[in-house]
């Protein structure tokens, strides 16, 4: 009997003790309960790293090589990925190429190393210089199968002889071929030589 008289008093010492400090515990709990989530935070946080602006759990990059690419790409950054991941693999994650970029000299089926950089080159203005002076040059090509006395006599050295027996030539046979023009009465080697990067058969 004295031992539940001693209980009852101990609960009732706590009760009124809560009672009392009520404010004071509630402050303590929260206090308590505010440490308890920035420790846990802290925890998550260390297992965490932040790449190209995405949170990523350590474990999801761990055993991955770590590749930065910049220049003529959609979205640079450093990326991580699985070993032997091809360049052509790379560029599809990070969003592609811009319209800018320079592809000419990469090399898409490269297996990729860890700490690679790969800087994709802008397309300068003396390429798209050069590319129109080709389409140019192609364009302007004289084509023996069809052009006119005064378009064969553009080339050099083809004069209205010379000319004429193009013509005469091709209305029995027709150029199968730049060399064909070989075949007619005065163009040496030497006159092909000339013409030869300025003539076509199509």
């Amino acid at each position: 009997m004295k031992g539940v008289i001693f209980i009852l008093n101990i609960f009732n010492s706590i009760k009124d003790f809560i009672q009392r400090n009520k404010s004071y515990i509630i402050i303590f709990l929260i206090f308590l309960i505010s440490v308890i989530s920035l420790v846990i935070q802290n925890i998550k946080e260390k297992d965490t790293v932040v790449i190209n602006n995405n949170k990523l759990e350590k474990n999801e990059y761990e055993g991955k090589i770590a590749v930065y690419i910049a220049g003529e790409v959609k979205k640079p950054g450093v990326y991580y990925i699985e070993e032997n991941t091809r360049l052509d693999d790379l560029i599809k994650e990070c969003g592609g190429f811009t319209d800018n970029a320079d592809i000419s000299e990469l090399n898409l089926a490269e297996k990729l190393n860890d700490s690679d950089k790969i800087e994709v080159p802008k397309i300068t203005k003396e390429d798209v210089e050069d590319e129109e002076s080709n389409d140019v040059s192609e364009s302007d090509l004289v084509n023996i199968n069809t052009a006119s006395v005064d378009e064969l006599k553009t080339l050099k050295g083809i004069g209205d002889t010379l000319a004429n027996n193009i013509i005469e030539y091709r209305k029995n046979n027709k150029f199968s071929s730049i060399e064909d023009i070989l075949n007619v009465n005065g163009i040496g080697k030497s006159k092909f030589e000339a013409i030869k990067e300025y003539i076509c058969v199509n």
